[in-house]
């Protein structure tokens, strides 16, 4: 082998060293951008329905139909992972997935979390809960506060938020959108 391929293949193993970790940085930093902008995404639209006015949660007909109140679908879309983009492991509306309160003195979280990063947080200044329909009479049940929904990358969900006074507050429903 002459010195000349020798050389060749140390200068490619040294550029290969030095450039994955900065090719997995910035496979973590698009992850990062595109979960924190579909939190953004969701935050804006909790912001303009907060503007709007509240029906009461046991005015919320139980099936199709009615008046339903204020309201925003927003679709959530979490790409999967790639060569360019990090592995998302989850995005939470209304709460941290494992964590007892989602709550403090700024109100309730939305949170995401990239493979081999912390969980990022983001406030929003109004209660958020998570709503169902029951399958059998179709009425509304609502998830104790702190119990987020939560959604795995790779994965596209439409959601609904719906504006209503639960127990004597401004409250934001997350519910599934098929089940408005």
């Amino acid at each position: 082998m002459s010195v000349r391929t020798v050389l060749a293949v140390v200068l490619a193993l040294a550029l290969c060293s030095v450039s994955v970790p900065a090719i997995d940085h910035a496979r973590r930093d698009r992850a990062t951008y595109r979960a924190d902008a579909e939190l953004a995404t969701v935050s804006r639209s909790m912001t303009d329905l907060a503007d709007e006015t509240a029906v009461r949660f046991g005015d919320l007909p139980p099936t199709g139909g009615g008046p339903r109140g204020a309201r925003r679908v927003v679709s959530l879309s979490l790409p999967p992972e790639s060569v360019t983009v990090g592995r998302i492991e989850f995005v939470a509306i209304g709460g941290v997935p494992g964590r007892q309160s989602s709550k403090d003195d700024f109100g309730d979280v939305l949170a995401y979390r990239v493979a081999g990063g912390s969980t990022r947080v983001r406030h929003v200044p109004f209660d958020v809960r998570v709503a169902t329909r029951s399958e059998t009479d179709g009425g509304w049940t609502v998830r104790p506060d702190g119990e987020p929904l939560v959604v795995h990358a790779p994965a596209r969900r439409d959601i609904a938020l719906l504006l209503v006074e639960y127990r004597g507050r401004r409250t934001v429903l997350v519910v599934p959108a098929a089940q408005l």
